[in-house]
């Protein structure tokens, strides 16, 4: 009888020292943190659909009524990066373009220029360069970024937004011709895209309908 206990004891020690092993070698994966950033949501399935107006350079609006929905259709990777695939109509036919978050929040594109900042603390001058299609180097291009703004909405009373303006300045070629495009960046998406001419005239197109996946 005391050979059958002991050989039991043995048994079970065994058992429990293999379990206490197995516990202490276990390696304990901790979760990545995903980085987001507030003012543009991206996740694949999601769209925004606008309605485009004309701004003439004179002030007057004349109602197009265009619809142009973008929308986000897949992720790809370059350069090792992950990027969303964005796809839209607007300012030309199927335009595919690119976006991911890098380490700090920041929206940037393939080309790693600024889209759309994680906070209002951005205020200096953005994706700045020269030249226009490669052959008249006066033209300048940059981008601003205000603080955070109250911008009312068809679909609801107002939205916190970081608005984001794009300068084109193009003399003396084009008769000294300053265009700005403005956009709005919300919890929702952009509530306002807008596209100009060197006429001085722009494409703003309204947020009126949205989908986040």
């Amino acid at each position: 009888m005391s050979q059958k206990y002991l050989l039991l004891a043995i048994l079970v020690t065994g058992i429990y020292s293999c379990k206490k092993e197995d516990v202490e070698t276990l390696n304990v994966v901790t979760p990545t943190e995903q980085i987001s950033n507030n003012y543009f949501p991206m996740t694949i399935g999601s769209y925004w659909v606008y309605e485009f107006d004309m701004h003439l350079a004179n002030g007057t609006i004349v109602d197009n009524d265009i619809i142009d929905t973008v929308m986000v259709i897949g992720d790809t990777l370059i350069s090792g990066e992950s990027y969303f695939v964005f796809e839209t109509n607007k300012p030309s036919s199927n335009i595919i373009y690119y976006r991911r978050i890098n380490e700090i929040g920041e929206v940037v594109s393939q080309n790693n220029q600024l889209i759309c900042p994680p906070d209002n603390s951005y205020s200096n001058i953005y994706n700045s360069h020269y030249g226009f299609s490669g052959l008249d180097t006066t033209y300048h291009y940059w981008e601003e970024f205000s603080g955070l703004t109250e911008v009312n909405n068809v679909l609801v009373d107002s939205y916190e937004c970081i608005q984001m303006t794009a300068y084109h300045q193009a003399w003396p070629s084009f008769g000294s011709a300053l265009i700005s495009d403005t956009n709005f960046f919300s919890s929702v998406g952009m509530l306002q895209r807008s596209h100009g001419f060197l006429s001085g005239s722009k494409q703003v197109g309204t947020l009126v309908e949205y989908h986040i996946e």
